[in-house]
């Protein structure tokens, strides 16, 4: 009769457990009745890169959830901002979502004066990941380590890729610029695809990206890794490489409900072990913020820090 003495705060607790399990399958069927066609993550970039590798990562395990279908398309453009707009003009009922990032979300908005939206117009269902930055190059530059590629940029002119205009990979570059003085030349593309490509052909110098977006390319010998935002293997880590975060973002005038249903769901995603180690493989961890509220306050506190970075740091953009 041991369960017969449970204190107070005990069965406090095991009814708080009880009723948030309830709450969340209420909140799974009444998206499949908001949602009875499917749920749609918008992606603001070409396929293969970081947000698109960790939509298609999560959708399968969240159209289980669901029980409804959740599909991946990709609008890319304008360094994600074509397809965050797309959404922000979608019908606001959590049918069409977006999988945003710093770049996207806290960057975006301090480095394009021309944005057709404004932060305030989407509200956070979830932050979902955080993704290791890593520089990376051709293997044919002669430099293996961080100081020899700012030692080589000093010497003459090294390009660097990034996945557009504006981004977090494109900060990284410039703030690297800002902090060594050496002689980088970014080269903006519309997604991670088309820069890996050109400097795997040689066209550019390097790249600094999501590790996701380039870990093939360097597991087959085609890209020398350089450094990243934290340890990766045999990757060093280096201060002067800042690492991503990604978010899922809905129309502000979502209803709450259907905010919360959807929250619930990429939170019980992320926490399965197969997802786990899936995103694990490709330098990303789940990065899930207890409810959507806390995870829209964490998202508008770090735009906020990226605004008062891009002005203390003098960065010109067009």
């Amino acid at each position: 009769m041991a369960y017969a003495h449970f204190s107070r705060g005990s069965r406090s607790w095991a009814a708080r457990c009880a009723l948030a399990c309830l709450l969340s399958l209420l909140a799974f069927a009444a998206s499949a009745q908001i949602c009875p066609s499917g749920v749609t993550i918008v992606v603001g970039f070409t396929p293969g890169g970081s947000n698109d590798v960790i939509a298609r990562t999560l959708a399968p395990k969240l159209s289980e959830i669901l029980g409804v279908p959740v599909i991946v398309d990709n609008k890319p453009g304008a360094s994600g901002a074509i397809g965050t707009a797309y959404v922000v003009n979608s019908k606001p009922d959590g049918c069409t979502i977006t999988l945003g990032s710093t770049s996207v979300l806290s960057i975006g908005p301090h480095t394009n004066p021309h944005l057709p939206y404004k932060l305030s117009d989407l509200t956070a269902v979830a932050t979902v990941a955080s993704s290791a930055s890593v520089v990376a190059v051709n293997p044919e530059v002669p430099a293996k380590t961080m100081p020899e590629l700012i030692a080589l940029a000093k010497s003459r002119p090294v390009s660097l890729a990034s996945a557009g205009a504006g981004g977090i990979s494109h900060l990284n570059i410039e703030l690297l610029k800002a902090d060594t003085g050496a002689n980088f030349l970014h080269v903006p593309y519309k997604g991670a695809a088309p820069g890996v490509n050109d400097v795997v052909g040689g066209q550019v110098d390097g790249i600094i990206m999501d590790y996701s977006a380039l870990q093939s390319m360097i597991n087959q010998g085609r890209l020398r890794a350089i450094a990243g935002s934290r340890t990766i293997g045999s990757i060093a880590s280096s201060d002067m490489v800042i690492a991503a975060w990604y978010g899922v973002m809905a129309p502000a005038k979502t209803p709450r409900s259907t905010i919360n249903a959807l929250h619930a769901a990429f939170t019980k995603v992320l926490a399965d072990p197969d997802i786990k180690a899936k995103l694990d493989k490709l330098g990303i961890e789940p990065f899930v913020q207890p409810t959507p509220e806390e995870a829209d306050a964490y998202i508008r506190a770090d735009s906020a820090r990226w605004g008062a970075l891009v002005k203390a740091s003098g960065i010109k953009f067009d």
